[in-house]
Order: C-alpha cells, then structure tokens, then sequence
C-alpha cells in the first residue's frame, strides 16, 4: 500500500492530536491504520464501518491529502430571495418591538416575494440569532401598582 501524497508536513498522530472534529480524527486514524497494514477489512471491522467506508477515505487521503480528510461544504438548495434583500428583511425585523415566526414570514412573503415555510423561517430567525418569538412591550398606559392595589381594595374589586 503506498501513500503518495505528503502535501502536509505534519504528521498523522500530530493531526490527530489537533484535530477537534470527531469525523475527521476518525478519517486520520483510519489512514494510519491502513498506513500501519491493516486491511480495510479489519480496520471496518475495528471501527465499526462498512470497509467501502475505509477505502473511501483511503483514496481521498491519497489524492487530497490532509485537505482531503476534511469535511467539504455541501451546498443546500438556493434561497429564493436575494440575500440583499433578506438583509433587509434582517433590519425590518430587528427594529420592531416584537415578532413571531409567523409575522416574520408574512413580511418576507410581502417584501421578498416567496413564501417561505414557518419552520424555514425558524431556522432563518436562528442564523441571524433572534429567538422565533420576541415578547411584546408592556403596555404604555399600564396601571402602576399603586392603582392596581386600590383597585383592589374597591367593592367590586377582587
């Protein structure tokens, strides 16, 4: 078994020792095992994965690398609105008073043009770090406790 690639100077159990994603320390220490001779056989067996699962990784390390161990951005479905726009939409939001999931749907339906799911939403509300629901202000002519407490004390009152 050859390994060609020694693009990083670093060694493997240096990786490993550095490395904080779980997936990509089991990706190093499959190489090494097979690096060491294991079969992909023993070393599915070892870590409990399918042995197709070890010459996978076996072939990206040969090609790639340690860049090749990493885990590669997946790109998910496109937005249907604008990122400008959903900036926009971003600020709207922060500037109000309150807001649920829904109200926020309603204005990306209104000013970005597609109706989004409520749980799109949720998950859009996330990555800009707003929680789903904002509470409302208290209301502005409240009744101080003072009046709440005569109220109380009336005929009438509880």
């Amino acid at each position: 078994m050859v390994f060609t690639n020694s693009s990083n100077n670093l060694s493997l159990a240096e990786a490993y020792k550095r490395e904080r994603d779980a997936n990509v320390r089991e990706r190093i220490l499959v190489v090494s095992l097979l690096k060491q001779g294991k079969s992909s056989y023993e070393i599915g067996e070892l870590l409990e994965c399918p042995h197709s699962k070890v010459l996978y990784w076996k072939y990206r390390y040969e090609n790639e690398g340690m860049e090749g161990l990493k885990t590669r951005k997946r790109p998910g479905r496109p937005s249907m609105v604008r990122r400008a726009r959903l900036d926009e939409i971003r600020e709207a939001v922060e500037d109000r008073d309150w807001w649920t999931a829904k109200t926020v749907r309603e204005l990306i339906c209104k000013d970005g043009g597609y109706l989004y799911s409520e749980r799109q939403v949720q998950r859009l509300l996330h990555k800009w770090g707003l929680s789903r629901i904002r509470p409302r202000k208290r209301h502005v002519k409240a009744a101080t406790d003072e009046e709440v407490a005569a109220f109380k004390k009336r005929p009438g009152g509880r």
